[in-house]
């Protein structure tokens, strides 16, 4: 990361539960979700990657994996701002509370949904200057508890389509999910 840049995580809620006739918003992790979401914790404290503030869905899967990752990383202080808009968005309208973030947030982590949250890091992803191979890997798929790392060098007000560089897709897996 260069001193003028800043780091996006966009991160897609761990391993749910399919509950016929649960209200989606509601569903939970599952205990494979709770140990990948623990993972990558404390993946993004070995990385450096720590968040300055978390932007989640307000859907209880996309809290507790932050919660989680929380957990998994003993991270105490960092700020989380809870936000309707990313649940069951499009990509454009997630741009929407990643515009609203102080510009003095070094590294941001959106916690949200497929297919937008893929879908966002496919927009935001310049084609000349993302690394290539994590470029197809997203596009093939991003499954469950899955962040993808940006490199942002201008304004969070300014981002846009093609304005930032993929360089990484990061599977975070617990014991659970190593069977």
């Amino acid at each position: 990361m260069t001193e003028d840049s800043k780091r996006l995580l966009l991160v897609r809620h761990a391993k749910t539960e399919q509950v016929p006739g649960k209200v989606d918003h509601d569903r939970e992790l599952l205990p494979r979700g709770v140990a990948d979401a623990r993972a990558g914790g404390a993946w993004i404290v070995e990385h450096e990657l720590v968040p300055h503030l978390v932007l989640c869905s307000t859907a209880t899967r996309a809290q507790q994996t932050w919660q989680e990752m929380a957990e998994g990383g003993r991270l105490r202080d960092v700020e989380v701002w809870s936000d309707r808009r990313i649940y069951n968005a499009y990509p454009e309208e997630i741009l929407d509370p990643i515009r609203e973030v102080p510009e003095d947030t070094q590294v941001l982590m959106v916690v949200g949904h497929a297919p937008s949250i893929p879908a966002l890091g496919e927009v935001l992803a310049d084609e000349t200057t993302s690394d290539t191979a994590v470029l197809a890997t997203l596009r093939e798929s991003m499954p469950t508890g899955v962040g993808l790392e940006l490199e942002v060098t201008g304004s969070w007000s300014d981002l846009g389509a093609g304005s930032a560089r993929l360089v990484g897709f990061h599977r975070w897996r617990g014991p659970e999910g190593r069977s």
